[in-house]
């Protein structure tokens, strides 16, 4: 077997050629591309973002005066359930409401997905906390699909 030896040139020529070869692909394919790409999720219901205690405050009355605030509380809702996040420490603590058992995948923006379950009464932890931006996808066993906007903590 013979062995290829290629010289800087020859392997800078190279790759200069996959360069272009990539931005040669025609604007309709790349437009096809991503509208394609954004019909994947088509049936997931959009869960709106309700309250953001960064944004909103606490509500009146929400705390006594002994209960320390989370540094972070988010509510999204949509008309067939409602997620509540707060950040705990070193996990985000969450609810899905009605109470009910579900697969919470938690998708950051890299694209790198996990999946944590909800207990009977939909309780689960999201343990490390996403350091970047991360939307969640809530798929309850009836076959009910929401997802969040993208959060950034």
């Amino acid at each position: 077997m013979s062995e290829r030896r290629w010289s800087d040139d020859r392997l800078l020529d190279e790759l200069a050629a996959a360069r272009r070869a990539a931005e040669e692909v025609p604007r309709e394919v790349v437009e096809a591309a991503r509208a394609a790409f954004a019909w994947r999720d088509i049936d997931d219901e959009l869960a709106r973002l309700a309250y953001d205690s960064e944004v909103d405050g606490e509500p009146a009355g929400a705390l006594t005066r002994s209960e320390s605030a989370p540094l972070r509380a988010m509510t999204f809702v949509c008309r067939s359930l409602t997620i509540e996040l707060e950040v705990a420490g070193d996990a985000l603590i969450g609810q899905v409401v009605p109470s009910q058992v579900a697969d919470i995948h938690v998708r950051v923006l890299s694209g790198v997905t996990t999946t944590v379950r909800t207990d009977e009464v939909g309780g689960f932890a999201i343990r490390p906390i996403p350091d970047h931006p991360f939307h969640l996808r809530c798929r309850t066993s009836d076959g009910v699909s929401v997802a969040t906007s993208w959060i950034t903590l």
